[in-house]
């Protein structure tokens, strides 16, 4: 599942007092009319895409939007395009990822008080040192 940054888009309510709503149409490579895709969206002035219209399915291409005003008898404004397409669409995904074996190895140094060394590592060494030096004091010495 792929992760798509989320658009709104906000306009100016209309200022006749029949309007009961608006209506989205949109068109994948611009030249947005009224024979576009379209969506009654109600009586809001912003929504948020994809989310708020579920007949609103992003392509890979880019799109271009355009907003009308509805009034109560089904009338519709001249209308109102956003003129620089947004573009809905996500990169393709990486491809063939594996792992492989290498020959080399690669060496680590664990020091105490070290943040990212093993704990249970550098116990385990601490005993083996205090178990050297009880049984052998003469030979085990810190230089």
């Amino acid at each position: 599942m792929a992760k798509l940054k989320k658009r709104k888009l906000r306009w100016y309510a209309s200022s006749s007092p029949q309007v009961i709503g608006y209506k989205l149409y949109w068109s994948e490579g611009g030249d947005v009319n009224y024979d576009s895709h379209q969506a009654s969206l109600g009586n809001v002035t912003e929504i948020v895409l994809p989310d708020d219209v579920d007949s609103f399915k992003p392509g890979d291409g880019q799109i271009e939007f355009g907003i009308t005003s509805i009034d109560e008898l089904g009338n519709e404004s001249d209308m109102i395009t956003l003129k620089a397409p947004y573009q809905f669409s996500v990169p393709k995904a990486p491809q063939d990822l594996k792992m492989e074996k290498i020959e080399q190895f690669h060496t680590t140094h664990f020091t105490e008080g070290d943040p990212e060394g093993d704990p249970d590592q550098m116990e385990a060494i601490e005993l083996l040192e205090a178990i050297a030096s009880k049984q052998n004091p003469k030979s085990f010495s810190s230089n």
